[in-house]
């Protein structure tokens, strides 16, 4: 019977296999406020029909995902603000999925989320009226991961 030292690992563990495994990736990476907008169309809301506070919150996200203070022509704010308006006349019904599927990819200057951004989503949210504020607690939750990501360890 073999006894290998407390705190040495026996000669059978491979030292590498083991390092990788205890080993965390840098926390370097953000999230942006298109992913965050993506993220909602894969989570259970993504089948629900857009309504006012999604497109009010939408908007709000692209702004600041851009920089720019006002909406991109073609950009996902137009896409959700013609799906509410389809929805509210009964001429289809367009999902939070269907608008949001992509937005990473088609939101121009997209950047990393921040707290400023989730207060604005917020209260945009709340100026939409109604809405279960899925957008808003996506941008929110990629905040908070983003000033994790940057804190010093």
């Amino acid at each position: 019977m073999s006894h290998a030292k407390r705190g040495r690992p026996s000669d059978d563990v491979d030292d590498d296999a083991c390092r990788e495994e205890r080993e965390e990736p840098a926390a370097t990476e953000t999230v942006t406020v298109g992913q965050a907008l993506q993220a909602v169309a894969l989570s259970p809301a993504g089948g629900r029909p857009v309504d006012r506070a999604d497109a009010s919150a939408v908007e709000a996200a692209e702004r600041s995902a851009t920089g720019l203070g006002r909406a991109v022509p073609g950009g996902v704010a137009a896409a959700a603000q013609r799906a509410k308006e389809a929805n509210e006349h009964g001429d289809a019904v367009t999902t939070v999925r269907d608008v949001l599927g992509d937005a990473a990819a088609v939101t121009p200057g997209d950047r990393a989320a921040t707290w400023v951004d989730a207060e604005k989503v917020a209260a945009a949210t709340g100026r939409g009226g109604g809405g279960m504020g899925e957008v808003a607690d996506a941008v929110a939750a990629a905040a908070q991961i983003n000033q994790g990501s940057t804190l010093e360890l």
